[in-house]
């Protein structure tokens, strides 16, 4: 934290910058001095320092004044009005415009103490909500500079430049068991102290991927393994990829290409944490699809040739074998243009604004085997599904989609169903949009149109003494016994328990519902 001391009396001024320091164990004040007010307000203006204690009576432009041009030009800063006089007029006129404290001088340790401790305190608070609530002006150009190609704002890269002369950036993929960001930074910030708040910034960029942007200093290996330590702690199954140091002027957006290319190397490498500087391009292949390969696939697929499909993927595959490791931008253009393949098999090539986000889902992969095993899996459905399609003539229709989903929850109620496993292993599109697609045509989203199935099927269950609860939950989709408990009452407004007893008793479906 930049701290400014404004003193003219030169030795007045030394004494202070001492308090300060002894005050200052941890190291975390930048402490700077100006002879005047004036020199005070141009530091201000050009390095906007955190917190500025100023003496009042002062040539040129005094403490009172400096104080109202801070404020005047909103700038936010934290000022504490020194002076030997304790007249009430120079309290009053400190309060009024805005001075976070006044200190009468001589000023002893435990004043300064006392209150420099409220300011530190005040100062984490308020820099922690800015870092969640992404208002901080640092962490507002790294988001915005990987959410916009073009973005160029120039207050905000000034201040990155500032506190970033140079910087590391880390990319967290959740595959599941993601913490909460409250515990995570408070975690984060009990582990590395104070430098939390002034070296490091998070941001948030999907539900399932976290940044971490951090000035380097000492062992950064060690300290990306203790952030990977603490995730590890709540049970979180992450992927970390970590970019090479990058000096202020560089692109945050190329760190970030090349944190998440670290960790789509993991398909080569069996670790959760991976830096990018371990990627050596000289090691990896070149691999392109052959067109040939391409016609045979998509011909096999349409005719719905399971076996001929087989022996493509086979020839694909062994070819690749031939050459590992490949580079990463050659594996993911070639698992791009498969999964295009098969979307223009099923008739989904005019969904052109669901065809991206293709890179996203390649993430997922831990081997090249993971890859092989998720296309072949894919291709064999297809092969499944092109006789009903092509007796059927389907024009793939938003209608055609959501019976699709219909038909697929009806059959496969009892096992574990989302709606993302429907986008990504059935119909090949975008999770949000065959979510609204469902909620538009049936009028009910596609989880609630699942649970009336499995509670539907539930009831039937029941009925027959012989399934315990738990026998019940897990047949109709429900690993978990006390979740499928509260959702049966909210959906019969009984127990499983309850409802099989009032089944026992002669009560009917119209009547199943409690007042």
């Amino acid at each position: 934290m930049k701290v400014l001391v404004v003193e003219d009396e030169f030795y007045a001024r030394k004494a202070m910058i001492r308090q300060i320091k002894k005050y200052d164990q941890d190291g975390l004040f930048e402490i700077s001095e100006a002879s005047n007010g004036e020199e005070g307000w141009e530091f201000c203006e050009k390095y906007k320092p955190e917190l500025v204690l100023t003496d009042i009576r002062m040539p040129k432009m005094d403490g009172i004044q400096l104080l109202q041009e801070i404020r005047n030009n909103e700038l936010e800063i934290k000022v504490i009005i020194l002076s030997a006089y304790s007249d009430f007029e120079y309290a009053r006129s400190a309060i009024v415009n805005g001075a976070s404290d006044y200190l009468l001088k001589p000023i002893d340790d435990t004043a300064l103490t006392e209150c420099l401790n409220k300011f530190v305190t005040q100062h984490k608070i308020e820099r922690k909500e800015a870092l969640l609530s992404r208002k901080d002006m640092a962490t507002q150009y790294i988001l915005n500079s990987i959410q916009e190609s073009k973005y160029s704002g120039f207050i905000e890269k000034n201040m990155f430049e500032r506190v970033f002369p140079q910087y590391q950036l880390g990319v967290f993929l959740f595959l599941h068991d993601k913490p909460r960001q409250e515990i995570f930074l408070t975690e984060l910030e009990e582990s590395c102290g104070s430098i939390m708040l002034t070296k490091i910034r998070f941001v948030e960029l999907k539900p399932d991927m976290w940044i971490l942007l951090v000035r380097p200093e000492g062992d950064m290996l060690f300290f990306w393994r203790r952030i990977r330590k603490l995730l590890e702690k709540e049970d979180s199954q992450v992927k970390i990829g970590i970019s090479n140091v990058y000096g202020a002027n560089a692109s945050v957006l190329d760190a970030f290409r090349e944190a998440v290319t670290a960790i789509k190397s993991r398909i080569y490498k069996r670790e959760s944490l991976i830096f990018a500087k371990e990627i050596k391009q000289e090691d990896f292949s070149e691999y392109y699809l052959e067109k040939e390969i391409e016609r045979e696939l998509e011909q096999y697929l349409k005719e719905g040739n399971e076996s001929k499909t087989g022996t493509t993927l086979d020839k694909l595959f062994k070819d690749i074998e031939k050459v590992l490791p490949i580079r990463i931008e050659c594996m993911e253009l070639l698992y791009s243009q498969i999964i295009l393949i098969y979307r223009r098999t099923i008739r989904m090539e005019n969904h052109d604004k669901e065809l991206d986000n293709l890179s996203e889902g390649f993430l997922k992969f831990d081997s090249v085997l993971e890859i092989e095993s998720y296309l072949r899996r894919i291709a064999e459905n297809i092969c499944h599904m092109q006789p009903q399609r092509q007796s059927d003539e389907l024009t793939n229709t938003g209608m055609d989609i959501v019976e699709k989903m219909s038909e697929y929850a009806v059959n496969n109620y009892n096992m574990d169903i989302t709606i993302r496993n429907l986008a990504e292993n059935v119909f090949f599109m975008n999770q949000s949009y065959i979510s609204h697609l469902f909620a538009e045509k049936k009028g009910i989203s596609f989880s609630a149109f699942l649970r009336m199935i499995r509670i539907c099927h539930a009831k039937e269950f029941l009925a027959d003494a012989r399934w315990s609860v738990t026998d019940v939950a897990l047949m109709s989709g429900y690993n978990d016994t006390s979740q499928f408990i509260r959702i049966f009452r909210q959906e019969t407004g009984m127990t499983p328990k309850k409802y099989r007893i009032f089944l026992k008793n002669g009560g009917s479906e119209n009547e199943s519902r409690e007042s």
